[in-house]
């Protein structure tokens, strides 16, 4: 289920954000029952592009802020933009409309009440821009 695998990924960067100086691997995935090998193979593939693409992700989503300082994005809200960032520009192979549906989705289970009409603003100015 690649819900899943994403819920996954988006904890495993929200993680990362508070260790963003350490260069501890965290494996979250003893805690997570992936139902099948390619399951897990996305999750791991979308956190490498995470990793690999960090700072692109970082200045887009600084980019996208009006207004709006870096330093007061909720991070359950910075965790699942940048999933859904690296997904859109790094991954290329899900449709976008999925990828805000499953942000969206994530924001409303771990954001605010605000969340997820933050995330779905954001990212629709990141479909604009490409």
């Amino acid at each position: 289920m690649r819900a899943l695998a994403r819920e996954y990924v988006f904890k495993k960067i929200y993680v990362s954000l508070f260790h963003e100086n350490d260069n501890e691997n965290f494996e979250l995935s003893e805690f997570i029952d992936f139902k099948s090998k390619s399951d897990k193979e996305f999750a791991n593939s979308l956190f490498n592009l995470y990793e690999l693409n960090h700072n692109e992700v970082e200045k887009t989503i600084n980019s996208l802020l009006v207004d709006y300082s870096p330093e007061r994005v909720f991070r359950i809200d910075r965790a699942i933009l940048s999933l859904a960032i690296t997904e859109i520009k790094f991954y290329k192979k899900t449709p976008v409309a999925v990828v805000i549906n499953e942000a969206v989705e994530l924001a409303k289970k771990y954001g605010t009440d605000k969340s997820y009409s933050f995330v779905n603003g954001l990212l629709k100015k990141v479909i604009e821009e490409k």
